[in-house]
């Protein structure tokens, strides 16, 4: 009797926790050093629908990487597609200096950003650098790659400290993630 009752409850649990599972990112290494997140239960939200992310960090991993995968629809969908193919009004706005009332710094930081177009056969999108103007520290790069398919689009993003890494990563995984 107790083990008809237990069965069920046990089985509820382990379906419940599977969200909690994280799925791995295809296109880079599967197991360590590479960790994976389970995203789905933390960040869902009405905006994207996060899919995957992983992470590789120094020092195991020399230069430090992260990717991730996620879905947007709808207005949001339009407006990160209008990002990935002219990333220019991000970059203005990178380098815009935060108004100083909500910076928390006698003197705002200047950004240097750059952007340049990332293409791969349907896949669109850009790669970009980010840095203090000052030269205070060394810089940080991004890329993102994303197919349109119908309503729906998927991205790639990818940040870590070599561009090169960076750039071939997302292309990568884009690759294997990214389907029509």
């Amino acid at each position: 009797m107790r083990l008809r009752f237990i069965l069920p409850v046990i089985f509820s649990l382990c379906v419940a926790s599977c969200g909690y599972i994280p799925r791995p990112v295809e296109g880079v290494p599967p197991g360590a050093p590479w960790e994976a997140l389970p995203l789905r239960k933390w960040l869902a939200e009405d905006r994207a629908e996060p899919i995957a992310l992983a992470f590789c960090a120094p020092p195991e991993c020399t230069p430090g990487l992260a990717v991730a995968v996620v879905r947007l629809s709808e207005r949001d969908a339009d407006e990160a597609e209008a990002v990935l193919k002219d990333p220019s009004a991000l970059v203005r706005a990178l380098r815009a200096p935060p108004p100083k009332a909500t910076s928390g710094r006698k003197r705002p930081v200047r950004t240097l950003a750059e952007a340049t177009p990332l293409e791969d056969g349907p896949l669109h999108g850009f790669a970009i650098s980010l840095a203090p103007a000052d030269e205070s520290k060394r810089p940080a790069y991004g890329a993102a790659l994303g197919l349109r398919t119908g309503e729906a689009l998927q991205v790639v993003l990818a940040i870590g400290e070599d561009e090169a890494s960076v750039r071939s990563t997302v292309r990568e995984v884009a690759r294997r993630e990214l389907r029509p």
